[in-house]
């Protein structure tokens, strides 16, 4: 079995997030019209985003997660379902889904607060949504198309609403290390463009080891 590289998989897992922020960036074009997508259409596409967004975070969850035995498994490299992903980390690592931060420039240093943010998406809302979005994406069974009503403003509110939860979740984040010693923090975006990972270890009284990565992105593509 492999030895876990664990600066290949944050660089894997920055990858993962740098798409994830084009796919939001996708939602709110077609939130606002510029997709030149109907509503009814619209809608739809918002969903198909919002379930590669949880697939590439249940991928990337897994991908930090590497050197757990159950994410080496077979079973696990040839999981595509993002819930079952999630499922099969927490049952190893409790705390395996991200935890919104707020990090704040401080004379000495960097200040974190996590779960400050009472909107971020949670696990079971990570799963809720999904679930929604199998929902939405398949057309059902002849009855349901038939009982079948357009979206609602209720229905549009809530899309909306999703991606302000997704963002606040993950605009900045911490992942636990999972052998529980350490953590990696997480922007979407910093000044080189793209997102970028610092790695916290040895914590001891007054200080902490870090190693950071960025994801540099060529915006000439």
């Amino acid at each position: 079995m492999s030895e876990f590289d664990e600066p290949a998989a944050v660089r894997t897992y920055l990858k993962l997030m740098h798409e994830v922020v084009i796919r939001l960036e996708l939602v709110s074009h077609a939130c606002n019209g510029h997709l030149n997508l109907s509503p009814p259409y619209a809608f739809e596409y918002c969903y198909l985003q919002y379930r590669r967004i949880c697939e590439l975070l249940a991928l990337g969850c897994l991908q930090l997660h590497g050197d757990l035995p159950a994410a080496k498994s077979r079973s696990a490299t040839k999981e595509w379902n993002a819930e079952r992903i999630m499922t099969l980390l927490h049952r190893n690592r409790p705390h395996a889904f991200p935890q919104c931060v707020i990090a704040t420039k401080i004379p000495n240093g960097w200040s974190y607060v996590a779960n400050s943010k009472p909107n971020a998406m949670t696990l079971a809302e990570f799963k809720s949504l999904y679930s929604k979005c199998g929902e939405v994406l398949h057309r059902g069974t002849i009855r349901s198309i038939e009982a079948e009503k357009p979206p609602s403003k209720n229905d549009y509110d809530h899309l909306i609403r999703w991606s302000h939860k997704i963002v606040d979740l993950l605009n900045q984040h911490f992942i636990s290390r999972s052998d529980g010693h350490g953590l990696y923090f997480v922007s979407l975006k910093t000044e080189s463009g793209g997102p970028s990972c610092s790695v916290l270890t040895g914590f001891k009284e007054g200080g902490v080891e870090v190693a950071t990565y960025n994801l540099q992105v060529d915006t000439s593509a």
